[in-house]
């Protein structure tokens, strides 16, 4: 009897103490877990932060006039007015913007535009 007595003391002992470092470890894992949720907080905020300046960084190093800048440092100069060539802004004959297929439609009898007008009504 008194060995059966101390072998369940024995038994509700170590399961009291198991139970009491499961409570110890889940609590010393949800502390660890707080602190690293904590520091992927305050990095995702520097990343922010960072990411700001750096949209910053790019909407003034594009601006007009730092352009003009760098292009001075880098030896660009404004043209002679003599030497500035005026395109032509009339829009182009609608085959040229089909390119090759305008071309070889045309070789073969055709033009872009009809071949286009006809494949849309398809």
């Amino acid at each position: 009897m008194m060995r059966r007595t101390r072998k369940l003391k024995f038994t509700a002992l170590a399961a009291t103490s198991a139970v009491f470092f499961l409570f110890a470890w889940e609590n010393i894992q949800a502390v660890k877990l707080g602190y690293r949720i904590e520091q992927l907080r305050k990095d995702n905020t520097d990343l922010e932060n960072a990411n700001t300046y750096l949209k910053k960084e790019i909407q003034i190093s594009l601006s007009p006039e730092k352009l003009e800048a760098e292009a001075l440092k880098l030896g660009m100069v404004y043209p002679e007015p003599s030497s500035i060539v005026q395109l032509d802004s009339k829009p182009e004959d609608k085959t040229r913007a089909f390119g090759w297929l305008a071309r070889l439609l045309r070789r073969l009898g055709g033009s872009a535009q009809e071949h286009v007008s006809t494949s849309k009504t398809v």
